[in-house]
């Protein structure tokens, strides 16, 4: 896979956001870089995104990170659980599915609930990646 390479992906169901989640798994998402359109059902948010799809293609010790945007449609509310007001910046650690709701689960216990009866989501490669030396531990 070339480092040029961006992700364009699409999500009309459960499965493909499992896809979403690994890939965006670890990303870092800032408070500044979310936003609802209330009006037109879209929740869009700007991420930090590390590849984890270029782990098998590359030298142990180079490692990268990407701009993506996330955008989900059809979003009819949006409730930010657990949001701490001192806190500029959360981990993104996963994506799921569950009763209507798609959940962004961020670190220290936060959340962005998502009320959306039907899955349309996208995540798209704005930058092209940059190479880093950090790689997120998982325990």
């Amino acid at each position: 896979m070339s480092i040029e390479n961006k992700i364009r992906l699409n999500a009309l169901n459960n499965d493909d956001l499992k896809i979403f989640s690994f890939l965006c798994q670890d990303a870092i998402i800032s408070k500044e870089e979310i936003f609802y359109d209330k009006t037109k059902k879209m929740f869009v948010a700007t991420l930090t995104r590390y590849c984890w799809e270029k782990q098998k293609s590359n030298d142990k010790n180079i490692n990268y990170r990407v701009v993506t945007g996330l955008q989900i449609k059809n979003v009819n509310n949006v409730e930010y659980i657990n949001f701490k007001s001192k806190i500029s910046f959360y981990n993104l650690l996963a994506i799921t599915y569950e009763k209507a709701n798609i959940f962004l689960v961020l670190s220290m216990s936060s959340k962005i609930k998502l009320n959306c009866k039907k899955i349309n989501a996208t995540i798209e490669d704005i930058d092209i990646p940059w190479p880093t030396k950090l790689k997120p531990l998982h325990k």
